[in-house]
This record gives C-alpha cells, structure tokens and sequence, in this order.
C-alpha cells in the first residue's frame, strides 16, 4: 500500500496547456516539488481548485520526488476544508499575505515537522475566528522569525527603542534607521513568546498595527534578504 503524504501548497506555476508545477511543503519530506499533469482537463482527477495557495492536501507521491527531477501526484485529496478564509475579505487578505511569506521562506528540502505543525495549525485558527483576527499577520510573521532562526530579544526596558538591525531593546536612537520608537517598541514587547490567542486580544488601533507590522517586516527583510519586496503586505495593510 502506497504511503500518503500531507502538505500544504505554497506555489504552483502552470506549465504547458494543461498542467501544474506545485511546490508543497510536506510534514514528511520539506519542501518538494511535483508536477501534476492534466489538472484542466474536464475528465481530470485532480482538478486545478486541489492546487489553491495554502491548500491542506493529502496525496501519494510517485517519481523521484527526492531528487533533481519532479515527482508526480496521485489521490489528491482535500485534507482541510476552509470555512471562511477564502471568502471574506480580510482573511483573504491575511491568506495572500501568509502565502507569499512562505514562498520566500521556505526554500530548503529539510523535514520541518514543527514549521509544518505551526503552519496548519496557525491557518485553522485563522479559518475557525469569527474575530479578533485582525493582529494574526503580527504573530504569525513573529513565529516565521523564530523558525527561520532569528527571533527580538525579549529585553525592554520602559522607554526603550527597539534595534531592529541588533535584534534587541536600546536606551536611545541608534545612528541607524532603522528602529522602533518606543511606543511601537511597548506593543512589540507585548506579542514576544506570546501565543495566538494572547496576541489577538491585544487592543491595538489601525495606525499601531500598521506601524509594528512594518517594523516586523522590515527586522525580517534586515536578517533574511530574500524576504524582500513582499508586494501583498500593501494589500494587508489596506485592508486591517
């Protein structure tokens, strides 16, 4: 009996008339890459919606899915269905925003069993709120930090300016730009090792969220360069 996978899909880039080159991030093998032929064919099993970004599937994979070459999909199956997230506004706006951080995070073949965990986890929350998910993209770019291995230092002080080039709480300005004021710095010292829940009742207006999410994007883009040039964090913005 041949073994199912999971994954969650972070990519796909048509290829030809009628078929798919997905990337998924699976719990078992990291991030791999597959092609899926016939996905817009009409007699297809493996229709093109099986494909959406942060689709949760199961699937058995076939070919050499661990080497240069692509391996193949079968038996693609839904393994979640989202309730809400597809369909209202602002998670969708949320939903394009995680799936372009991911497709610039992830780029090894590693097993990530805890990354994939947090991943299906984070996005099921996502679904299943009704409200208070307005500060989700605050902490999920946080933990993306954490499992990318660069995380703020937890060391405020009141008053402090947070460097987010050193990663760390300082007493004045530093001769950079690139920094927190010290109210933008007290709400970030609020959301550090804080879980999802913590963090979403966390009462913050529309001009504090916009100021820490740009603070935390530009620690991201200052300790990971490939993170650079996130074009949905506009569209986030616009809508939270």
């Amino acid at each position: 009996m041949e073994d199912k996978q999971q994954g969650v899909v972070i990519q796909t880039v048509k290829y030809g008339d009628t078929s798919l080159i997905v990337k998924v991030f699976t719990r078992q093998l990291g991030l791999q890459s597959y092609m899926v032929k016939g996905v817009f064919g009409k007699s297809s099993h493996n229709r093109v919606a099986l494909f959406q970004n942060l689709n949760i599937i199961n699937f058995v994979q076939t070919g050499k899915a661990q080497t240069k070459s692509l391996g193949y999909l079968k038996d693609v199956e839904v393994a979640y269905v989202y309730h809400s997230a597809p369909f209202v506004m602002n998670k969708i706006a949320i939903m394009m925003f995680v799936s372009e951080l991911l497709s610039k995070s992830i780029t090894g073949e590693e097993q990530n069993k805890p990354f994939y965990d947090f991943i299906v986890h984070s996005l099921q929350w996502l679904d299943l709120s009704e409200q208070g998910y307005a500060n989700f993209p605050l902490y999920f770019s946080l933990e993306v930090c954490r499992f990318l291995g660069f995380y703020p230092k937890s060391n405020y002080a009141a008053g402090s300016f947070f460097d987010l080039m050193e990663g760390q709480y300082v007493g004045q300005a530093p001769l950079h730009p690139y920094y927190l004021e010290p109210e933008t710095a007290l709400l970030l010292s609020h959301c550090l090792d804080k879980g999802i829940d913590a963090i979403a009742e966390m009462p913050m207006n529309v001009r504090q969220r916009r100021a820490l999410l740009d603070g935390i994007i530009t620690f991201m883009r200052l300790h990971a360069p490939f993170l650079k040039g996130l074009q949905s964090l506009e569209v986030l913005e616009s809508v939270l």
